[in-house]
């Protein structure tokens, strides 16, 4: 499962799904047992209108988490993040 949180344009109010992929601390050891290090994977480029179709559209895909997590976003940098997220 990958974790899956929202990303909001600020500038276009648009609802951007983004997808983690895990990725370990370098060396190989997590500063937590509880938690694990994740990189963003990518985003839903051209986003939804509102924030429950995104919701909608990230439950449809089987192998992606709804953590309810979000973040706002200008639009004008790239959404590429480092998260941790609860084992």
């Amino acid at each position: 499962m990958y974790p899956t949180g929202m990303l909001k344009n600020t500038a276009t109010g648009r609802f951007h799904p983004i997808v983690f992929r895990p990725a370990p601390m370098p060396g190989g050891s997590d500063l937590d047992a509880s938690a694990q290090r994740y990189k963003s994977l990518g985003h839903h480029t051209e986003g939804f209108a509102t924030e429950d179709e995104a919701i909608a559209s990230i439950k449809a895909q089987p192998t992606w988490d709804w953590t309810g997590v979000a973040w706002e976003l200008d639009g004008n940098d790239v959404p590429a993040t480092v998260e941790w997220f609860g084992r």
